[in-house]
């Protein structure tokens, strides 16, 4: 990753502003960046959103008239990038949860192109594209995948002088390094069982991108139907079987043991959090009705929710019993739900070994060099 000269990270969209949560997280150094034009149409919402670095990008969705503000933008991001700032953009202008590389807009390569051209910017700035994938997206804790890609230099262009050409040109090559890591499913094919596969390598596989997007990959050849028919047997099998999860089975006395240790585990985050975790939902089911926001506005949520609620915990239990209790009421609703997701998988790979053993004699083949 860059470090020391301007860079934009590039990012794929699949899930609204969690994304930027995600990347946040994940990068070490202070990020600026872009957001649809009509979230700054009210003056307190534009000068919060415009201090915690976030800028305005208006398309023509949000009207033709609005489109001259973004020289003011542009304009803003070539004194971030002359300071060797960062900034984050996603190329594609929306936000859908889906496996799936959605047609790139124009304003990555503008930046670029005028960054480029500018002389006190010129070839210090480097574009890195970010492939970024979930396991779901209306569960909770899903597992994230984030890659940052092969940059993208000034160098590798040989005219910068036309937009039009140039901007054609940029996009092809950021939609390029983005396909060969961005999981892809079948609009025509079934979408559910592509789905369920897709998120089951995901949730449960240390290289879960990468055999994810090799299976679909595979899937996508016309001509590989003893492939399609093996693909149609595992998602057939983890969709009636309610499979969610995998785990390396255990033998002996330790698998009786370590089972009653994460019911306990599971029981008690149940008790502790179910309070504020289905407050949350239901104010978020209300709100989105499910829609691409659903996930980022629960994280939200819960984030304000869950402190106010470990404190009125804390101070009931304190009032009616004591100062202790209170802070074991604390480590007991924390503790728990760190390992809530531990939990339930153990839970659910306990009880589901059998058909586990299943779905690995169904996948091995799907991975054969013979098989497609």
């Amino acid at each position: 990753m860059p470090v020391g000269y301007p860079v934009i990270f590039a990012c794929n969209h699949p899930n609204s502003f969690l994304d930027s949560i995600v990347m946040t997280t994940c990068v070490k150094r202070p990020l600026y960046y872009t957001a649809r034009g009509d979230f700054f149409k009210f003056d307190m919402a534009s000068a919060l959103l415009r201090f915690i670095n976030i800028l305005p990008v208006y398309r023509k969705e949000e009207g033709k008239e609005y489109l001259y503000k973004n020289d003011e933008t542009f304009l803003y991001c070539m004194e971030v990038f002359k300071k060797n700032g960062a900034l984050m953009i996603f190329s594609e202008g929306l936000s859908e949860n889906k496996y799936d590389l959605r047609p790139l807009r124009k304003g990555t390569a503008r930046l670029a192109f005028e960054a480029w051209n500018n002389p006190e910017i010129s070839d210090k700035l480097k574009i890195v594209p970010v492939a970024i994938h979930y396991s779901s997206w209306l569960k909770i804790h899903p597992v994230v995948y984030l890659d940052f890609l092969k940059s993208i230099e000034k160098k590798e262009f040989t005219d910068l002088t036309e937009t039009g050409l140039f901007n054609r040109s940029f996009n092809e090559k950021l939609k390029n390094i983005l396909t060969e890591k961005c999981i892809v499913v079948d609009k025509i094919g079934d979408i559910v069982s592509q789905n369920k596969i897709v998120g089951f390598m995901l949730k449960n596989y240390l290289r879960g991108a990468t055999n994810a997007k090799k299976m679909q990959n595979k899937y996508f050849m016309a001509e590989n139907e003893k492939f399609k028919l093996a693909y149609k047997a595992l998602s057939g099998f983890l969709i009636k079987e309610n499979i969610n999860y995998d785990l390396k089975p255990e033998v002996g006395i330790m698998k009786i043991v370590n089972l009653v240790t994460w019911v306990i585990v599971f029981v008690t985050a149940c008790i502790y959090n179910g309070i504020p975790y289905y407050m949350g939902r239901f104010i978020v089911r209300k709100s989105t009705k499910g829609n691409d926001f659903y996930d980022s506005l629960l994280y939200c949520m819960l984030m304000l929710i869950y402190p106010v609620y470990l404190i009125i915990l804390f101070s009931i239990t304190t009032c009616y019993v004591n100062f202790r209790a209170g802070l074991l009421d604390i480590f007991l609703a924390t503790f728990s739900a760190f390992y809530y997701e531990a939990s339930k998988r153990y839970i659910h790979c306990f009880f589901k070994r059998k058909q586990l053993g299943v779905v690995q004699g169904m996948l091995k083949p799907l991975f054969e060099k013979d098989n497609g």
